[in-house]
């Protein structure tokens, strides 16, 4: 005998609640912030957002007042303005280390964003190195008193049994 929804006894199901789409949008930002430095496509973003590429772009617009594609390219050119600001690397070392894979195109959309040439951009900072902090581990460690016990001390002082360097009563020679 089969029973129908109406005749179970017990508990009802628990539907949980539709996502809003806004959530998933919110997450394929946050893929595009945390993953910037990969290969990542819009096609991407729409597949975490789970719409179709045209329909992702359509709402990320609406959201967030930029395409995809350009919140991608400015997440990238603020990080290598970062990198500039406060590493030696090479032009060309932070564009391949933020996503990008021309250094002419990296250059150009620099130039548009910031205003002046990537070059010129770290010029009108300190240098690198002035941002050269010791981590606190290494300062820590090298920072701490060297503590020896009685039986260290005593064992350093004492002769070593070295044929090269001790006579046959063990003094040294």
């Amino acid at each position: 005998m089969s029973q129908t929804p109406a005749s179970r006894s017990g508990p009802p199901a628990l539907v949980a609640p539709p996502v809003p789409p806004a959530r998933h949008l919110l997450h394929a930002k946050d893929l595009a912030d945390s993953r910037y430095a990969d290969p990542i496509r819009v096609d991407d973003l729409a597949r975490a957002a789970r719409l179709s590429r045209s329909q992702f772009s359509a709402a990320f617009r609406q959201a967030f007042g930029e395409s995809p594609h350009a919140y991608l390219v400015s997440r990238r050119l603020e990080r290598a303005s970062a990198l500039l600001r406060t590493t030696d690397r090479s032009v060309a070392e932070i564009c391949m280390s933020v996503g990008l894979s021309s250094v002419g195109s990296f250059t150009t959309r620099f130039t548009r964003t910031f205003g002046v040439s990537p070059t010129a951009y770290r010029a009108a900072y300190p240098p690198a190195a002035a941002f050269a902090i010791v981590p606190w581990c290494v300062v820590r460690v090298y920072g701490r008193p060297q503590v020896r016990t009685i039986r260290e001390d005593a064992a350093r002082d004492l002769p070593q049994d070295d044929p090269d360097t001790n006579d046959a009563a063990g003094r040294p020679t």
